[in-house]
């Protein structure tokens, strides 16, 4: 039988382990964004492909993460602020995987979300 998050992780307070799942789910999601991205570069058939599946694949856990999350008391306030991070680990994959070119007022932009999740972590 495999722990619980509340087995695993039993030294985190409820907060903490909200902001782990919700990095998860930042992680997962910016997986299955990017994914999709290689669908659409090197697939023949963009509905039917294997990477699509890796992307259906990535994003399926996060409605589960996200449903545990508020079943377990976590706050919303919390969790949804800190998948933002999603925005940033797309951006990055954006520009170093597939060279596109990120203007500095983007950069800044994601500067901000990265203050803005340090901050609600702290809060």
């Amino acid at each position: 039988m495999q722990p619980t998050i509340d087995q695993a992780l039993p030294l985190l307070g409820l907060d903490m382990k909200v902001v782990l799942l919700g990095l998860s789910t930042a992680a997962l999601s910016a997986a299955g964004l990017f994914l999709q991205k290689m669908n659409g570069l090197r697939a023949g058939n963009l509905l039917v492909s294997g990477w699509l599946v890796m992307a259906i694949v990535c994003f399926a856990p996060t409605f589960f993460i996200t449903n545990k999350v508020f079943s377990m008391g976590g706050r919303m306030s919390v969790y949804v602020p800190v998948t933002a991070a999603t925005y940033v680990l797309s951006m990055l994959a954006a520009r170093f995987y597939f060279a596109e070119a990120v203007s500095w007022p983007k950069w800044f932009g994601c500067a901000l979300i990265v203050a803005g999740v340090s901050a609600i972590v702290r809060g």
